[in-house]
């Protein structure tokens, strides 16, 4: 039997699900798994140097092209009063259809597949501890697409700064930033989903790629359809495509709404597929 959660020592990717079952052998048949020791493990787990720092990376240098972007026009926007309505499009659209997916995915696969190595998505259907697991995994989730949210916002807003705008004017934005949150929650409940079907970190980001690709095209050709696309509810969720909902509580709302029943469905879907390990 693997060691205790209190046992101090570095993380290894994968993690057994013995490691979350019990403390002893006669404990194993004792004592389930808790949400927050799956959480902790999902942490542990994560592979977050490469992650944090390429989105951090990313989202600047999408907010300096919104920036660039607003020098270049700087008159006419000038003249239109426009500020913060101007970054934020510029600085999401690209990143939101293609760039933060991807990264998103990359993070979520690289998780799965760690999964697969240890054939720990087995041992979750054997031991029966999928629902604490997967609960962890997605309180685990949530947890990174706050976060990314929030790099994504410090960078948006230092920028305005730079460009001399006036940091209140932001605020009418902060519902819009909890749907952005829920846009990257359903893309990594969707790769997370992906990744248990798929044995590879290649076949999954070949996939969620595929998926990017085939969002973008319907975005842009028919955005109606793009709800039905899981990898275009963070494009949904910034507003880029529409400046008339970016700043509407109500859009946002409806945006989060539709973000939080994708999220309901992919665990169902995820639960179901665990199960049939």
């Amino acid at each position: 039997m693997s060691s205790s959660l209190t046992t101090p020592g570095p993380p290894t990717t994968p993690t057994s699900t013995d490691d979350l079952t019990a403390r002893t052998p006669s404990a194993a048949r004792r004592r389930r798994p808790l949400v927050r020791d799956a959480w902790y493990w999902e942490n542990r787990k994560a592979p977050n140097r490469w992650y944090w720092g390429a989105v951090t990376v990313l989202c600047a240098l999408a907010s300096l092209s919104g920036y660039l972007q607003y020098r270049t026009y700087r008159d006419e926007f000038q003249a239109l009063g426009a500020t913060w309505d101007i970054i934020w499009p510029q600085s999401t659209l690209l990143l939101s259809m293609l760039i933060l997916p991807l990264a998103l995915s990359g993070f979520a696969a690289q998780i799965a597949a760690g999964e697969h190595q240890g054939r720990n998505w087995q041992r979750m259907s054997a031991d029966h501890v999928e629902s604490a697991i997967i609960a962890g995994k997605l309180l685990h989730g949530l947890q990174v697409a706050v976060t990314t949210t929030a790099i994504l916002i410090l960078t948006v807003a230092l920028t305005g700064l730079v460009a001399g705008f006036h940091l209140p004017g932001l605020a009418a934005y902060l519902p819009r930033f909890g749907a952005v949150a829920l846009g990257m929650w359903v893309i990594l409940t969707f790769v997370t989903w992906l990744g248990t079907i798929m044995r590879s970190f290649a076949s999954t980001m070949t996939t969620a790629l595929l998926g990017a690709v085939a969002g973008t095209a319907m975005l842009l050709v028919a955005q109606p359809l793009s709800i039905l696309n899981p990898m275009t509810a963070l494009t949904r969720a910034t507003a880029s495509l529409n400046p008339e909902a970016m700043t509407s509580p109500s859009s946002a709302a409806t945006d989060g709404l539709i973000c939080l029943a994708w999220v309901a469905v992919l665990a169902l879907v995820l639960l179901r597929t665990v199960r049939r390990w």
